[in-house]
């Protein structure tokens, strides 16, 4: 496998840097979608027979290039590629399910998917049993993955391959594991477009570990420096735990620039919280209180196999510090949490680290795209007592913190540019550019944009793990919300200083269909933002099955731009959908008398003591105006009866907005606070219905909210045949 990714000019050497959408958008004299050579494009046919599709989604204009070689949906190579892409007068135009490999006048390999319009099953539905979260084995699952940083390369044929790279806690893979503990990131891969996926194993070799991690600073930092040696009742000699308890949490996987590997960023911290009751931690000579230490780690590979990660070295052989931190286990402080690093380049090839958890908020580091480390050279390690000063001298954090109340876009010295305050964690940040905005009449307001979205993990991991964030036109922020009132700031569930985007907390869909096993969606955060070399945008992030306080599982769900540029997500897993237009038309030709699922989203808590999500959708009908099938009204309930709550109307490619006529409510009654959405209406695997059908996703956009809520609706599906499951 060729394991150099060849998406530096796409995705400006890293897997979140991310281009405009593009991928069926008409740009051609011929209304076909242009491609530039040694591209990855994704077409689709009618697999219904509809009759609702046109030339900018069922071909793409490649010129110049030769047909190498065709695979079907299963992966199987086929005899003749024009069975699933035919290729004329520099035209590719899709017949059937799979992909065609095209070489360049220069040698370079370019991939054409074809996929149905109308997704057919994916085939990942859930057992419901142990295998769904379990590391052993080759499950097509992702169980047991959290904190997951996605990237793509091109596999040896030619076609794409998919790697994610998580904390993966499981500890029941004896290859990668002595005295049940694990070591390093978890590794899976994907070979079928994102869909399923295979456990590989661990990024670090275990017959190393003491010279690359133990003996180095790094595990003198967490283990050894500034403790007390005397015995303080717990085990290890009194700090509480050693260094085989080591957690590597939350990486983050980048090609390198110059396409001679990748780095992967990471950061480990000391070891569990509680030990047989009583709290544990690092307790320094002279004090009475513990502390829990953390650093961000760089390393590096030329492939993506597992165990075959090192140590970046500066000239004395030791392992660059990128950040640290030493923190109070007790006490309230803030401080500052040297975890949950993140890469985003800009538009001109600059470098930057994002990081961070609670206490104070999340920062921006610089960093030199040449070497991946600190662009101001601060790559020393640092004891504890300079880390205190950093926190509690005079001009440190918690000053800064106090002096600006409410206010981010303040610096340190040593931690960078405050991006974010209070109780949030995981920031990421993806870069769009050439975006183009309009309203629903069609008026342009922008064009050829560049913005930054970043996406954090609002409140705590066990409680009510929500996903929020805003927009900027510099990495640097400020990341405000849809209505530019507001900025990324959280002080806890259901607060009402709480600002910034909801994209995405805890529901569940009502009236599942019989025998499904699809788990909700509980306490999602700590995500990725990814977009592919073939223009497929997804969100990948955690949940949990549903009603267990444990059990990660990764799932991944695409995402679009609304007409405003705002990010929206797709409240159904990804099933390899196209990301295309859907006319009024064709969305209620498919539709059973309007009636469609809807999910409200509040600033509260999303689930309860249980952790099962108390979100839940409810039944609303859209009706058609007689006289413009492009607008309407929506009833609340699975009758159009009664006075209608709002209206709607789509425009553009696949765009629509809702109009309430008062604040739209959650299926609890809390009120949303929006009277204004706009959204997208896509093709999507439908896994409350297990068929083929329609998503609507929306962002609230009203007035001077300092906060904006999402709003998803799943229509009632009639699709049934070509691979489509049915009820």
């Amino acid at each position: 496998m060729n394991q150099k990714s060849r998406a530096f000019a796409l995705l400006i050497g890293g897997a979140l840097a991310l281009s405009a959408f593009a991928a069926c958008a008409p740009d051609s004299s011929d209304g076909t979608t242009e491609q530039d050579a040694a591209s990855d494009v994704r077409i689709c046919y009618d697999n219904l027979g509809g009759g609702y599709l046109d030339d900018s989604v069922t071909k793409a204009s490649v010129a110049g290039v030769t047909v190498v070689a065709g695979y079907n949906a299963a992966g199987t190579r086929v005899d003749d590629a024009s069975s699933i892409a035919t290729y004329a007068d520099g035209v590719f135009t899709a017949v059937s399910a799979g992909t065609v490999v095209y070489r360049t006048a220069d040698g370079e390999l370019g991939t054409v998917e074809v996929v149905p319009a109308y997704v057919t099953d994916p085939g990942y539905q859930y057992s419901g049993g142990n295998v769904d979260f379990d590391e052993s084995g080759g499950e097509e699952q992702l169980g047991h993955t959290h904190d997951p940083s996605l990237i793509e390369v091109q596999g040896s044929d030619g076609r794409p391959v998919y790697y994610i790279f998580s904390t993966g806690w499981n500890n029941r893979s004896e290859s990668v594991t002595t005295g049940g503990m694990t070591y390093g990131n978890a590794i899976h891969v994907s070979y079928d477009g994102m869909k399923t996926w295979m456990y590989l194993g661990r990024t670090f070799d275990w017959e190393t570990r003491d010279e690359d991690f133990v003996d180095t600073k790094a595990g003198r930092f967490l283990y050894s420096e500034g403790h007390t040696a005397e015995d303080q009742g717990f085990p290890s000699g009194g700090n509480g735990y050693s260094a085989s308890d080591a957690g590597w949490w939350a990486p983050d996987i980048v090609a390198k620039p110059d396409g001679s590997g990748y780095w992967l960023y990471t950061c480990v911290v000391d070891g569990s919280e509680y030990a047989n009751g009583r709290l544990e931690g690092l307790q320094l000579d002279g004090e009475s209180r513990l502390y829990s230490r953390a650093c961000i780690l760089l390393y590096e590979s030329e492939t993506l196999d597992a165990g075959s990660f090192k140590p970046v070295m500066d000239e004395n052989g030791e392992q660059y510090a990128f950040v640290q931190c030493s923190i109070p286990r007790t006490g309230e402080s803030h401080d500052v949490n040297a975890i949950d690093p993140q890469i985003i380049f800009d538009e001109d090839g600059n470098m930057y680290m994002a990081y961070g958890s609670f206490g104070s908020g999340n920062y921006l580091l610089e960093l030199d795209p040449a070497t991946g480390l600190r662009k101001d050279g601060k790559t020393q390690w640092v004891t504890h007592d300079q880390i205190r000063e950093y926190i509690e001298g005079d001009g440190g954090i918690q000053d800064l913190y106090a002096e600006t109340s409410d206010a981010i876009g303040w610096k340190h010295e040593y931690y960078g540019t405050n991006i974010s305050k209070q109780n949030m964690e995981a920031p990421v940040i993806a870069r769009h550019d050439n975006v183009t905005t309009m309203d629903e009449n069609g008026t342009v307001l922008e064009e050829n944009k560049t913005y930054f979205y970043s996406m954090h993990s609002y409140d705590g991991l066990a409680d009510n793990y929500q996903m929020w964030g805003g927009r900027s036109e510099s990495v640097w922020g400020i990341y405000r919300t849809t209505t530019d009132q507001g900025i990324v700031y959280n002080v806890g569930p259901g607060n009402g200083a709480n600002q910034g985007n909801k994209y995405m907390g805890a529901f569940t869909w009502h009236n599942k269909s019989q025998g499904n096993t699809e788990l909700d969606i509980i306490l999602p955060g700590h995500n990725d933002l990814f977009t592919t070399n073939s223009g497929v945008s997804v969100a990948a992030y955690i949940t949990r099955q549903s009603g267990n306080d444990g059990n990660f599982v990764t799932q991944l769900h695409q995402y679009y731009l609304n007409s405003y540029g705002q990010i929206v997500i797709n409240p159904n897993r990804y099933g390899g959908e196209i990301d295309r237009a859907v006319t009024a038309e064709e969305l209620f030709a498919y539709t059973d008398g309007g009636k469609f699922k809807m999910v409200v989203s509040l600033n509260q808590q999303d689930t309860d003591s249980g952790k099962r999500a108390v979100n839940t959708s409810r039944d609303v009908v859209l009706t058609q105006d007689p006289d413009d099938g492009n607008s309407g009204s929506i009833y609340d309930g699975s009758q159009a009866s009664g006075t209608p709550i709002g209206t709607w109307k789509m425009y553009g490619d696949g765009y629509i907005v809702f109009r309430f006529e008062t604040t739209l409510k959650g299926s609890n009654g809390g009120d949303s606070g929006e009277t204004v959405y706009y959204g997208v209406v896509r093709p999507a695997w439908l896994g409350d219905q297990n068929r083929s059908g329609f998503t609507i996703t929306c962002l609230g956009q009203t007035g001077s909210n300092t906060r904006s809520m999402s709003m998803f609706m799943n229509n009632y599906s009639t699709m049934t045949g070509s691979g489509i499951v049915g009820e």
